[in-house]
C-alpha cells in the first residue's frame, strides 16, 4: 500500500500544476508569446497542500500579470512596485528543483515587462510610421520619395525604441492579431527599399513633367502623428464619422493637413490613412 502511495505521488504533484483552471502556464507557450498568462507557475487557486516553492511563484506571477495590464492600459509608473515586489519574492523563493528552473524565465519575464513599458510611450509612433510603409510598399507603384521617406522613419523609430532599453526580439503585436519579434517588423520595413529601387528604375510615365508642388504647401505643418497626446483623448475629441474612423484604424493616426493631434485633426478637410482617404465636412463623411 505505501508503495501504491509513493509511486502515485509524483503523478499528481506534474498534474495540477499544468492545469488552466488555475491559471497554469506552458512553457512551450511562454516562449512563443511572452505573455505572462503563459509564464510557468499558476497564479489561480492552489491546491491544498502545495509546496512553498509554488506559492511563491503563485504570488509574483499573480503580480507580474497584474503589472502586465497596468502597462498595457499606459499606468506603468503603477506597474514598477509590483515588478519590484515579484522580484523579491522570486529572490526569497526556496531552492527547490522546480523553483531553480523557473528562475531564469520569472528574470526574463521581468525584462520583458520593462521592455514593454519602455515601449509604451514610443508605441503610437512606432505603429504608425511601420504602418505608412506596409501601405506604401503594397502600392503597385508607389512614390519612390514617399516610401524611401517612410521607410528613413520608420527604422529611426525601431532605433528609438531599441535605444530605450526595448529588446527588438521581444514577441508583440504591432499589427493586431499578428504576433512576431519586432525585429522582423523592422526587417519588412528595410527590405521595402527593394521597392524604392524598382520605383527609380521605373519612373512614372504618366506623370506629367510640371506636375509639381504649389509653393504654399511645403510651408503647412502635416499630421500624421499623435501630436503627444494619447489615444483616448483622441477620441473624446472626435465627433461624428470622424470618431467613427479612428475608432476603425486602431493601429495609426491619420495624415492630414494642419497642427498635429486632435485639435488639428477635427478640423482637416482630409484625412490619409496610406492609400485611403477620407474627405470630411464638418464632423460628417463627404458623399462622394
Amino acid at each position: 500500500m505505501l508503495g501504491l502511495l509513493l509511486a502515485s505521488a509524483p503523478a499528481y504533484a506534474s498534474e495540477w500544476w499544468h492545469e488552466n483552471d488555475r491559471g497554469c502556464g506552458l512553457i512551450e507557450n511562454w516562449r512563443k508569446t511572452n505573455r505572462i498568462a503563459d509564464l510557468p507557475g499558476c497564479d489561480g487557486e492552489l491546491p491544498k497542500g502545495a509546496p512553498p516553492g509554488e506559492v511563491a511563484m503563485h504570488d509574483a506571477k499573480k503580480l507580474l500579470r497584474e503589472a502586465e495590464k497596468l502597462i498595457e492600459s499606459d499606468k506603468s509608473a503603477e506597474a514598477e512596485p509590483k515588478i519590484a515586489q515579484a522580484t523579491e519574492l522570486m529572490n526569497r523563493a526556496p531552492s527547490d528543483p522546480r523553483v531553480h528552473w523557473a528562475r531564469g524565465h520569472y528574470a526574463q519575464a521581468i525584462k520583458v515587462l520593462k521592455g514593454k513599458a519602455a515601449l509604451a510611450p514610443k508605441l503610437s509612433k512606432l505603429r504608425s510610421s511601420y504602418k505608412a510603409v506596409v501601405d506604401l510598399a503594397g502600392q503597385s507603384k508607389p512614390d519612390g520619395k514617399a516610401l524611401g521617406d517612410a521607410i528613413n522613419t520608420c527604422v529611426a523609430a525601431f532605433k528609438e525604441v531599441e535605444g530605450a532599453g526595448v529588446d527588438l526580439a521581444m514577441p508583440y503585436e504591432l499589427t493586431v492579431g499578428k504576433l512576431r519579434p519586432l525585429k522582423e517588423d523592422l526587417q519588412e520595413c528595410e527590405a521595402a527599399k527593394s521597392k524604392v529601387s524598382d520605383t527609380a528604375a521605373k519612373p512614372d510615365e504618366t506623370k506629367k513633367p510640371d506636375e509639381t508642388k504649389k509653393p504654399d504647401e511645403a510651408k503647412k505643418p502635416a499630421g500624421g502623428s499623435d501630436g503627444g497626446v494619447p489615444r483616448e483623448k483622441w477620441v473624446k475629441k472626435l465627433k461624428g464619422d470622424r470618431k467613427k474612423v479612428f475608432e476603425d484604424h486602431a493601429d495609426a493616426f491619420p495624415e492630414f493637413e494642419g497642427d498635429p493631434g486632435p485639435k488639428g485633426a477635427a478640423k482637416a478637410a482630409e484625412w490619409k490613412y496610406g492609400s485611403e482617404v477620407f474627405r470630411f465636412k464638418g464632423n460628417k463623411l463627404k458623399k462622394e
